[in-house]
């Protein structure tokens, strides 16, 4: 099938209000302006197109707790949130710490179709840190990265030589996290607000310890390491020097670390509780600093989905972490790139080739000859974030309300469009809502 977006600002290919048709047939892009007959007309209308966005750290929670997003729906946000590609993380029920377990997900997502699904190995058997898994197995089942998760390896010795392992492999490994020994028990960030809530809080040091310890081992080893959730000002300058020094490591942080503080953790609401913890607005101020000044590579949205009814419980008890794949681009690019604290070319950058190059990937261009992965964004039409209305299976979303521009309308993975919001559809005037395979 043969396929034109008509009137679209094309990144990389238009400047200001200029507008352009880009053409692509059976999932590969011919060019833009090529003309020619079409089995299909898009009408974008002036919206943006560009490269769809990649997340290398997702949480579809995919074999054995489905209840809270699954396959499925995971794949649908990512869609709806204008992703082309998803890391999943391997701390599912089992581990993903087997071939034949990564294979058969795969295989699913394959079968599903629309957003391409990558997945996260464990760099442990089980993620309890006491043995290496197999990485060339899980490599040669589609891995594309191992990982124990958000908290750091306890064993320092086996951290290396699983970078020693992976390194052989041209494996990327992701590392740091927070040392789980000075976390303890808290549920935020350790210091005056969680003084002031009398709640039990983690320290800053223990993400820079862990940073420095793995960032080390990286340079020592010479393996790949990313952080995909840097949260702190120090532990952005920390590897930033060690990088200096020679390291071979990439740096990501998330849009709640950047956008949001410990100061929202004074209404004891469970939808601000994540992991690692919101910190206080300096650091946030530093990041989205580091995002100007080069030192973060990507972004993430570490997206950890909970059901309502795990989310609800009291501070104390309800589990980290938010749904964040369908707001990541709007209300990231409502608050830095609205207000010119951030460039737009810069802010797509930390969503495609930023994350392309950590992982080795080609990176992804509006080019003839390349694949058809892209995303349409309306960024002048505001519309509040309405998490009842969420592909996700989660419902809450510290948003929840606000008013952003930026939203994705349509998104197309090899050449097959995936996603489409109300209101958008074909220049025949017949509705696209939602087509494709999911």
């Amino acid at each position: 099938m043969r396929q034109v977006i008509k009137d679209a600002r094309i990144a990389g290919w238009t400047e200001g209000t200029e507008v352009a048709d880009l053409y692509w047939r059976e999932g590969v892009i011919e060019g833009v302006g090529v003309g020619g007959e079409v089995d299909r007309v898009w009408e974008a209308k002036g919206a943006l197109l560009a490269p769809a966005l990649i997340d290398l750290q997702a949480h579809f929670c995919d074999p054995g707790q489905e209840v809270r997003e699954g396959l499925a729906a995971g794949m649908k946000a990512a869609a709806a949130g204008g992703f082309g590609t998803v890391v999943v993380m391997p701390d599912t029920e089992p581990v993903l710490d087997d071939a034949a377990q990564v294979a058969h997900l795969q295989a699913r997502a394959e079968t599903l179709g629309g957003v391409r699904v990558r997945v996260a190995g464990a760099l442990s058997c089980g993620l309890n840190g006491e043995q290496i898994a197999d990485l060339a197995a899980l490599q040669q089942a589609g891995v594309v990265l191992a990982t124990d998760g958000v908290m750091a390896v306890r064993d320092g010795h086996l951290f290396r030589r699983a970078c020693e392992y992976a390194e052989e492999l041209g494996l990327l490994v992701q590392g740091g996290g927070l040392d789980r020994n000075l976390c303890q028990a808290g549920v935020m960030h350790e210091g005056r607000v969680s003084e002031r809530l009398g709640l039990p809080g983690q320290p800053a040091i223990a993400e820079r310890l862990a940073l420095y310890r793995d960032a080390d081992i990286a340079r020592m080893t010479g393996a790949r390491v990313h952080f995909g959730h840097v949260t702190t000002s120090e532990s952005v300058e920390l590897l930033a020097w060690l990088r200096a020094q020679g390291a071979p490591i990439s740096v990501g942080t998330t849009p709640h670390h950047l956008l949001l503080s410990e100061e929202s953790m004074a209404s004891f609401d469970p939808r601000y509780k994540v992991f690692p913890p919101l910190r206080p607005p300096s650091d946030a101020k530093a990041l989205r600093q580091a995002l100007i000044d080069g030192k973060i590579d990507c972004i993430t949205t570490d997206h950890l989905p909970w059901t309502l009814a795990e989310k609800e419980q009291d501070l104390v008890q309800a589990p980290a972490g938010i749904a964040g794949l369908e707001t990541a681009w709007a209300v990231l690019y409502t608050a830095l790139v609205v207000p010119r604290l951030l460039t737009i070319e810069r802010l797509l950058g930390l969503w495609t080739s930023g994350p392309a190059r950590i992982m080795g990937w080609k990176e992804p261009r509006l080019l003839a000859g390349e694949a058809a992965d892209m995303v349409l964004f309306d960024l002048d039409t505001p519309r509040p974030v309405e998490p009842m209305g969420f592909f996700s299976k989660s419902r809450i979303s510290p948003w929840d309300g606000q008013n952003l521009c930026g939203w994705p309308i349509a998104t197309f993975v090899r050449g097959q469009c995936c996603f489409t919001r109300e209101g958008f559809g074909e220049a025949s005037g017949t509705s696209a809502h939602r087509v494709g395979p999911l």
